[in-house]
């Protein structure tokens, strides 16, 4: 069995937003809506990078579609994502170039984060929505951090599906240090944010197969 088959499907979000996601009995697809965003700011002003354009594995509790959130232990069996890091866009080309230096962008091309457990807040389940304590392994310029973070889910009418979350980091915590740009005069704050949209349209399965 191929590694395409054991995964099903997995998500290639482009501009197009075509990519289906991988989900054990229920399939979706990725909406352009959906994006990852790094923000934080500086002695002169805020400023804040997104991409709409990452990968994704997501497999869902087979009884995903049928049965109310509050039946379901565990909804979500598997996240893994991969943002390639200059696939983030600042609105500038050379705050563009500082951070993709500043992320060794050469060296290590993607940040990845992939989901080890998570809790769910039962007494804010409802039929239809979750909330949950996720922990998981976050790769920023090759190294490492366990996070947590705090998400939101919704099931909508036909399947579809949103989930949000934020998470509070500091550059340091993964070796990187703030850039400075203007020769010294803009120094960019230590305090950075993630934050991810991600809506998810009910579609027809259709697995992956490589020879």
């Amino acid at each position: 069995m191929t590694r395409s088959e054991l995964f099903a499907l997995t998500a290639a979000l482009t501009a197009s937003m075509t990519g289906p996601v991988a989900a054990q009995g229920a399939s979706t697809t990725l909406r352009p809506e959906s994006k990852v965003m790094l923000a934080g700011s500086s002695n002169v002003h805020d400023w804040a990078c997104r991409s709409s354009v990452f990968q994704a594995t997501i497999e869902l509790d087979t009884a995903y579609q049928t049965r109310p959130m509050i039946e379901l232990a565990k909804p979500i069996k598997k996240v893994a994502v991969t943002v390639p890091v200059t696939s983030l866009k600042c609105g500038h080309g050379k705050m563009d170039e500082n951070m993709y230096k500043a992320l060794r962008a050469s060296e290590f091309p993607d940040i990845q984060y992939v989901l080890a457990s998570y809790e769910v807040d039962t007494g804010l389940t409802t039929r239809d929505g979750f909330t949950a304590k996720t922990f998981g392994d976050l790769t920023v310029a090759g190294k490492t951090v366990r996070v947590e973070i705090p998400i939101t889910a919704l099931r909508k009418e036909g399947g579809s599906m949103t989930g949000e979350g934020t998470l509070k980091l500091l550059m340091t915590d993964f070796g990187i240090k703030p850039p400075v740009a203007l020769l010294g005069t803009l120094r960019t704050k230590n305090e950075i944010q993630i934050s991810f949209s991600v809506q998810l349209d009910k579609t027809v399965v259709v697995a992956l197969q490589q020879p």
